[in-house]
């Protein structure tokens, strides 16, 4: 089961451990200026365009040269900010109260060291698998920047900071969205976008880059930073990925599922995935349930029943003669409706991947 925890603990994932190979720093896709970063991201030190996710680690002597401001929000938080992040938070702000819409900081800034005891702290207490699923790696955490800012509402003058009750107010967000890039922010996880940057869609967290141009580029295009930077795994930059419609599942559930997929899926050197895509709530049966289950009891029969499952099917290009030497692939062949079979516990379990293929 999942811990009730607050994201001002740590910033929750569906999976810290997505494979190395999710995103790497070759590719194709954006123009290659687009990832140099203008005079005004080089000043105090720092990039403010540097890319950190989960296989981009936080660049060498950032913790020394970048600088912090320390305040109290209205919550009497402690929260730590990159400065020009938060001189540009302090405008967004106030051009957002114009509109009578009011947010405040919930977090910003949080060292390496600080994210390695929250680390040590979860392990002992929730198990080392919990903790590869839900906690960001130290040193792979936007958040180690100061440059990642979460935001949180306040509604009649009462803060609203869970993430469940931030969600119900997707008219407030979208005007706080509208407003981003005029300061140098960008949202920086968009919605069924998990692919390309590894987490699920958040509404509240901003990225700023001091440059308002390329702010204005990314946010109009409804591009990511990895796609714009051009920073995205061969593997996957090209594929469509579709969430369909659910009434089983949300994007997060599903969101979850496919970075297991994906986990396996880019461990198979020199395939590409052309498509994948929810196969929607007619192929969560309860005779697919069931065979998951057949599955589980010949592997892992002490192990608890699953109750629910998910099933994606996809299209992807299988290697060149040369790198399908040794492997059972047809070479440089189309591989269409390979489908893709998942079990989990509970909503709140972890998904697991039972089988694949045809």
């Amino acid at each position: 089961m999942k811990a009730n925890v607050s994201r001002r603990t740590f910033v929750m994932s569906s999976g810290a451990t997505l494979m190395a190979a999710l995103m790497s720093a070759c590719g194709g896709g954006q123009s290659g200026d687009a990832a140099t970063p203008s005079d005004a991201a080089k000043q105090a030190g720092i990039d403010y365009m540097a890319l950190v996710n989960k296989t981009h680690a936080l660049p060498e002597g950032w913790e020394d040269a970048v600088e912090i401001v320390h305040f109290k929000n209205t919550e009497d938080w402690d929260v730590d900010v990159e400065a020009k992040a938060y001189d540009a938070y302090l405008a967004l702000k106030e051009d957002l109260e114009a509109d009578d819409v009011y947010v405040d900081l919930d977090s910003a800034y949080r060292s390496v060291a600080a994210q390695q005891e929250i680390v040590d702290d979860f392990t002992k207490k929730y198990g080392v698998e919990y903790v590869k699923q839900y906690v960001a790696v130290p040193g792979y955490s936007e958040h180690h920047t100061g440059l990642a800012l979460d935001l949180f509402l306040i509604i009649d003058g009462k803060g609203v900071y869970e993430n469940e009750d931030m969600v119900l107010y997707p008219e407030l967000w979208s005007k706080i969205h509208a407003k981003l890039a005029d300061h140098g922010f960008i949202l920086r996880y968009l919605p069924q976008q998990k692919i390309e940057t590894g987490y699920s869609y958040e509404p509240w967290h901003i990225r700023y880059l001091d440059d308002v141009e390329v702010a204005s580029k990314i946010m109009e295009e409804g591009i990511t930073l990895e796609r714009y930077l051009d920073e995205l795994d061969p593997m996957i930059a090209d594929a469509e990925v579709d969430y369909a419609s659910s009434k089983l599942y949300t994007e997060a559930d599903i969101d979850s599922a496919l970075e297991v997929v994906l986990a396996e899926f880019t461990s198979w050197t020199g395939c590409t995935l052309k498509r994948i895509s929810y196969a929607g709530d007619d192929a969560c049966t309860a005779e697919e349930i069931a065979w998951m289950n057949e599955l589980r009891e010949a592997n892992t029969p002490d192990a608890e029943e699953f109750d629910q499952t998910l099933v994606f099917t996809s299209d992807f290009h299988s290697p060149s003669e040369k790198e399908a030497e040794g492997t059972a692939w047809e070479p440089d062949a189309d591989y269409n409706n390979w489908t893709w079979h998942l079990g989990r516990v509970g909503a709140d379990g972890g998904w697991q991947l039972m089988t694949w293929g045809y």
